[in-house]
């Protein structure tokens, strides 16, 4: 091998290695912030059941 071909390896071997070091939850995360803004994906809403459903269950607690 000459050195042009080592210089290949060696690089293709540092990039193969950077792509797998790559976390999937980290990937397609958010990387720029605005301070005091939330920047994720929007929350779902709730059913009108759910409310309810959530509401019955802090009553429940403040009784007890």
């Amino acid at each position: 091998m000459n050195t042009h071909n080592i210089f290949k390896f060696i690089a293709l071997t540092a990039v193969v290695a950077a792509l797998s070091a790559c976390a999937e939850e980290e990937q397609n995360r958010l990387l720029s912030y605005d301070k005091g803004t939330y920047l994720g994906k929007a929350d779902q809403s709730l059913s009108s059941d759910q409310v309810r459903q959530l509401m019955m269950r802090s009553h429940i607690q403040r009784v007890y």
